[in-house]
């Protein structure tokens, strides 16, 4: 599935590299290959307002400090007028006042500037697992449920004491990657390519995931008969 993106930031240097970073992705055989298409993009509020009046993207990437206004009053005037798309402000706002009215208006993720990528995967990876969720969908299941509302009542618990050289964000871009794609089995090899870590790295993290029993391993072989462990949730 491709996902239209609409990019409304007024810092050129960053608006390049949101739409490149969106197109070409840091690892090539990364699964998010091919995912995004960059729609349009707009460095100030009056233009972004005549093209979203045309458009009805997927995903907005949205500043909040703009030449000609605010982009949390832009997104209040585009809910109004019953814009669904999915908002994720990237901004150097700091304060918790311009947090809490992002969160009202039904923003998705709000990404602090300078901009740290790994972050910005991590957003996009829960987005993709948001959407996956719904599509096809027939009826609401818990799991579904809590991927869309963000709960996460088993990662605070084995995140509360991880093992040495086991990091919390790395492992949350793992257990969002088998959320996005929960039929999918994976070897450390594909986890590897797909989270941009080595496979040595993904494994580790995968037989944690065994371990606290959220992922479940079987034995596989290649096509030159190597063994290899393929994981899928449980």
């Amino acid at each position: 599935m491709t996902y239209s993106v609409v990019i409304i930031e007024d810092e050129v240097a960053v608006a390049q590299l949101l739409a490149q970073y969106l197109v070409t992705p840091a690892t090539p055989s990364s699964a998010r290959q091919g995912q995004y298409r960059v729609v349009t993009s707009s460095d100030n509020v009056s233009t972004a307002t005549v093209l979203l009046s045309a458009i009805q993207a997927d995903l907005i990437l949205l500043d909040i400090y703009l030449p000609d206004g605010n982009g949390l009053e832009f997104l209040k005037m585009l809910r109004e007028q019953g814009c669904k798309s999915e908002v994720m402000l990237i901004t150097a706002a700091k304060e918790v006042a311009t947090l809490e009215k992002a969160i009202r208006l039904g923003v998705c993720d709000f990404l602090v500037k300078p901009l740290i990528l790994e972050r910005l995967d991590l957003a996009l990876a829960r987005f993709e697992a948001r959407q996956q969720c719904l599509d096809g969908a027939n009826e609401v299941t818990q799991s579904m449920v809590d991927t869309l509302f963000g709960s996460e009542q088993a990662s605070v618990q084995s995140t509360a004491r991880l093992p040495k050289g086991v990091d919390p964000l790395t492992l949350e871009k793992i257990r969002t990657a088998f959320q996005s794609q929960p039929k999918q089995v994976f070897t450390a090899t594909q986890m590897g390519e797909l989270v941009g870590v080595s496979r040595s790295t993904a494994r580790r993290y995968l037989e944690f995931l065994v371990s606290i029993e959220e992922v479940k391993a079987d034995q596989s072989y290649g096509s030159i008969g190597r063994p290899e462990r393929s994981y899928y949730l449980n």
